[in-house]
């Protein structure tokens, strides 16, 4: 677990460093809100999201996006999990798509330190100066494509 913050850790400050590099049009900051739920589409079970990702412009056509995400059950409050993420997105104008790895780590509730395995993360919406808005799925690699978890955000950015 401290492996892992300590990563988490390491790979925002070189974002944060290596975006200087970056023309000041190409990385843009983002917070995001949103919601979660499996792919049965029931809502018996979602979970609320709450982040921020900053998108590197690497050219006209990709980006990386590393984001960050805090996941709570309904708004029962009771337990609390991260959701770091990265991906690799292509651009078509104001449209996105793209894929990468995320991981869940519960960081409060009775299970804390608790992570999941690396899962895949594909996304696809619509980024404009100030907003962007996404639907994403995420299927663990064991059983890709069977058991999905399927999101929505939009972000404010800045």
């Amino acid at each position: 677990m401290k492996k892992l913050l300590l990563l988490i850790l390491i790979f925002i400050i070189l974002s944060v460093a290596f975006s200087s590099n970056l023309k000041a049009d190409s990385t843009k900051f983002f917070v995001n809100f949103g919601m979660m739920t499996d792919d049965s589409f029931s809502f018996d079970f979602y979970v609320w999201t709450m982040g921020a990702n900053i998108d590197f412009s690497i050219n006209d056509l990709f980006m990386i996006s590393p984001e960050l995400n805090v996941v709570t059950y309904k708004f029962e409050f009771s337990t609390f999990l991260l959701e770091p993420a990265v991906m690799a997105n292509f651009k078509l104008g104001t449209l996105f798509a793209g894929a990468g790895l995320s991981k869940f780590i519960i960081i409060s509730g009775s299970d804390f330190g608790e992570s999941s395995d690396f899962a895949l993360k594909v996304n696809g919406g619509f980024r404009g100066d100030n907003f962007k808005f996404r639907v994403y799925i995420i299927t663990p690699f064991n059983d890709l494509f069977a058991s999905n978890v399927v999101g929505v955000q939009v972000g404010i950015g800045f």
